[in-house]
């Protein structure tokens, strides 16, 4: 079953449209709480990543999950407004050659004040178990998250990240985190396609750094999934994230 509803963010000032996938189970065992995956454009992967999802349980492969797609509700209607609303949420800073983009502390703001207490006010949730998906902007997105309020969520799976934004921005975050904490307690999963290759060299690099710091709670891998490319990796690459951060 999945639901659709609308929720204000006072922080940012607009609507998102939030789609709530819950479990089979979940009108049945009435007592049972469930880990929170919070899934970036749900407008665009949604769908790939729910049925999957559910079919991984049926086998035992993954728990049961409440899937938490955030989204816009206007992709096809004005994919123009969509890219906009877009880049605001998910790019961190705004740069001559990405307009409106830089808003992603009022988007962050709006997952741990709004949506964060609607869906655990909601539903029966397990609020010790988070999990944040995305790809692309959105993975970089969760980096952002990672190396500012990495406790927001317990576990990461990063696909794809733009992390050339503004000259590999990214990069400087996780230098001032290293500087500041001596632990990252959380699981990280990152996955790339190998023939999307400028964004595969660049996620090898981060990757590397992680090791190098040696963060004795942090749990991390890397999944390079041969014969991918950009935008076909991430089906696939959410299917063996969800697995490995929840194995």
């Amino acid at each position: 079953m999945t639901e659709v509803r609308t929720l204000h963010s006072a922080t940012v000032g607009r609507d998102y449209t939030i789609s709530i996938a819950l479990p089979v189970s979940y009108s049945r065992e009435t007592s049972n709480t469930y880990p929170v995956v919070y899934l970036l454009d749900a407008d665009l992967y949604f769908g790939a990543v729910v049925e999957p999802t559910r079919l991984l349980h049926w086998e035992e492969e993954l728990p049961e999950l409440i899937i938490v797609g955030i989204g816009y509700g206007i992709l096809w209607d004005d994919p123009d407004e969509f890219q906009r609303l877009r880049t605001t949420d998910l790019r961190p800073t705004e740069i001559e050659e990405g307009p409106g983009s830089g808003g992603v502390e009022g988007f962050l703001g709006f997952i741990q004040d709004d949506l964060f207490p609607y869906i655990d006010s909601n539903y029966r949730t397990n609020q010790a178990e988070r999990t944040i998906t995305g790809f692309s902007d959105g993975g970089s997105f969760a980096l952002y998250v990672l190396f500012h309020s990495p406790e927001t969520f317990n576990q990461y799976v990063v696909v794809s990240p733009y992390l050339s934004w503004s000259d590999y921005l990214v990069l400087e975050y996780e230098e001032e985190f290293a500087e500041t904490y001596a632990d990252l307690p959380t699981k990280l999963l990152l996955a790339v396609g190998a023939l999307d290759r400028e964004f595969a060299s660049d996620l090898s690099d981060l990757h590397k750094r992680l090791e190098g710091r040696n963060y004795p709670g942090l749990e991390m891998d890397m999944i390079v999934m041969e014969e991918e490319t950009h935008l076909s990796v991430f089906p696939g690459a959410f299917s063996r994230g969800l697995r490995r951060v929840f194995r």
